[in-house]
Formats: structure tokens, sequence, C-alpha cells
């Protein structure tokens, strides 16, 4: 929870609070730019698409009960916000390595990393992207982390009500902005 919102969503551009965010649902998916599948003369499947679209597109959807919209009067399609989704992103450590560089910057206090059973943190230090463990590891390992994303607002958010409930909806599609620090 943050800043009194019942979401472990992070974003002070919405400015949520204790009646917003009661049951989120976010989509975080590569924006369609990031594949451009082609096939060679002998039918093998490449990827065209240059890597600096291997970017995501953020959707997020209000749930059942929520009272109060965040702060969306002010974002219009090109606003930019930064934000630290709910859902933690998935990466690993092979086995015999002892450094992974993430694909985002994390929000530190929820980087784990785990054994394949999910039984056991695993001692790690953070500088900036980069993860290391102190030995070769012998079996992969897994790494979680919410990523900080900076997101441009790319379709007009939208907002609905029910008078008598007391209820609202809302939903806000961003992608991320990209560029040379992404």
């Amino acid at each position: 929870m943050y800043n009194s919102s019942p979401s472990a969503l992070i974003c002070t551009d919405l400015a949520m609070g204790w009646q917003t965010g009661l049951d989120l649902e976010i989509e975080m998916k590569p924006i369609p730019e990031s594949g451009d599948i082609r096939r060679t003369w002998n039918g093998k499947a490449v990827n065209l698409a240059d890597p600096a679209f291997n970017l995501y597109e953020v959707r997020i959807r209000s749930g059942e009960q929520e009272q109060r919209t965040p702060a969306l009067s002010q974002l219009w399609p090109g606003s930019v916000i930064q934000l630290v989704p709910p859902l933690p992103l998935a990466d690993r450590i092979a086995t015999g390595g002892t450094v992974r560089t993430l694909a985002r910057d994390p929000y530190l206090p929820s980087l784990r990393v785990l054994d394949l059973g999910y039984n056991n943190d695993v001692a790690h230090s953070v500088n900036g992207r980069v993860v290391t463990i102190a030995s070769p590891t012998q079996a992969p390992l897994r790494i979680y982390y919410r990523p900080i994303l900076n997101l441009m607002v790319t379709e007009p958010w939208s907002v609905s009500g029910r008078e008598m409930r007391g209820e609202v909806s809302w939903d806000l599609t961003c992608q991320e902005v990209g560029g040379p620090d992404e």
C-alpha cells in the first residue's frame, strides 16, 4: 500500500488515496512495434524490429467498489508519468552465472532473488540495474522486481460511474517513453 491507497501501485501523478485502487487490474505487454516478424527465403522466422522498441504498454483498470478516481483530469495523450506497477517482472541468472543486468531500473524494496523452488532468498547486491550474487549458481535463479517505468499516456482515459451505488470505474493506457535511457 502506498500513500493510504489499498493498491501497491506507486504513481504520485495519480494521487491515489484510500478510496482508489481497491482491486486494480494491471496489464503489461510489449508494444506492437517490438516485433516485425518476417520469414527468410527458406521459411525461418526473424524479427527485424529495432531493439530500441522493446518497450512496454501498461493498461490500468479500476476494480469493483472503487469510490474515487485518481487524478486523471490533467493527463492527456502525450502526458508523461512515472509509475511502479504492482506486478513484478521476472528475470533469471543462468546456471554458473553470478551477474544479471535487468531490463529496467528496479524499485529496490521489491527486488528478490529466489531459487527455483521459491523457498530461499539468495543473498545479492544491486548496483543500478546490475544484480550480483557472490558465487556461481548451481541451478538457475529467478529474479523478481517491480520496474520503475517512465510512461506516456497514449489513449484518452475514461471514467464512468454508478450514481446510486457511489461507485466509479476508470482506465488509463500508457506506453514507455523509450529513448536512450531505456
